[in-house]
């Protein structure tokens, strides 16, 4: 009886392997729509970028692909669409670094970026950007610690949301760097504030800073990664400002199936998906976008989300920070 258990098992295991090998053949059918999800409005970098993607995975798969633009709620009707949708691979979400950043700063956020995701792979990174009004007499991140120190609760800072005020705030726990933190809805109302003199400093997306420091109204003090940015070749990264540790802040993207989509699909989209991030004319155009292509594998991405959220966890109880929902 043991041996006929036994091999009625290996007989089990064996079609189930098969049975998900002749699913990812089968995957996608030759006219059957895939439903790209995006959790912003259209014309931003997010929006961009999956239809970017998503015109080449129709080329390349011979099948429709659907941008559908989802948002609100900070990414959540976006991220619950993907989540509660079929397993079947047709329905993928583009996502952000922000969805972990979401489950820390807000209790009840409905969605869990590890357990009701597959992740796929990431599709490029963008570092931000330190930068003061060129009225400033600051000029390097050495000077605006001096400064900032110098004159204490009397200097403050500009963030657009939450991504930009965790930039900051890791940024001030690894180094001397003191500012009251002043929230904008947004990258304008922040910019305008720094322009206006409202704030001694901001922290910023490189696609929303670069047309003020090229107009010559922002002087960038620094980017917010280990190496430079081919935006702002002339400017220095963290380690050259003189900020320790080996962390960078950011925002990245990537594509995301629903938990329990077979991994053989899992696999057989991130390989088409670095297949097309390889693409000269691809990556010329992200580029374009000041977007950095970056690609990963699944298991690179399942890192990289778990990383951030340890860094987002670590750093809200070191900075005592509080959110409200």
């Amino acid at each position: 009886m043991k041996h006929r258990f036994l091999s009625a098992a290996a007989i089990a295991a064996g079609m189930l392997v098969v049975g998900g090998s002749a699913v990812a053949q089968d995957y996608p059918k030759k006219g059957k729509a895939i439903n790209l999800i995006v959790p912003f409005a259209p014309g931003g970098a997010s929006d961009i970028l999956a239809r970017i993607v998503g015109q080449k995975l129709n080329e390349q798969w011979e099948t429709p692909v659907i941008v559908q633009n989802k948002p609100g709620g900070d990414m959540v009707i976006a991220l619950q669409s993907v989540a509660r949708s079929e397993k079947d691979g047709y329905t993928i979400g583009l996502t952000t670094s922000s969805f972990a950043l979401n489950k820390v700063v807000k209790k009840d956020f409905p969605v869990d970026p590890i357990a009701d995701f597959a992740f796929i792979g990431t599709i490029g990174q963008s570092p931000y950007l330190l930068a003061v009004s060129t009225d400033s007499k600051i000029k390097s991140f050495k000077e605006l610690e001096a400064a900032s120190q110098a004159q204490n609760s009397k200097f403050s800072y500009a963030s657009c949301c939450f991504g930009t005020y965790f930039a900051a705030e890791m940024i001030k726990n690894a180094t001397k760097l003191d500012g009251v933190h002043v929230p904008y809805k947004g990258s304008s109302p922040a910019l305008n504030a720094m322009l206006a003199k409202e704030v001694e400093y901001i922290i910023d997306t490189t696609t929303a800073t670069k047309p003020f420091v090229a107009s010559g109204k922002l002087r960038p003090l620094m980017v917010t990664g280990r190496k430079r940015s081919a935006s702002f070749p002339e400017v220095p990264s963290m380690s050259e400002a003189g900020v320790p540790g080996s962390f960078e802040v950011g925002v990245w993207y990537g594509f995301v199936f629903p938990a329990g989509t077979p991994a053989d699909i899992v696999k057989k989209t991130n390989a088409a998906l670095n297949k097309i991030l390889a693409m000269p004319e691809v990556k010329a155009k992200i580029e374009s976008f000041d977007i950095e292509v970056m690609t990963s594998t699944p298991e690179q991405m399942t890192a990289r989300v778990n990383s951030d959220l340890q860094s987002y966890i670590t750093t809200v109880k070191t900075a005592k920070l509080e959110f409200g929902n």
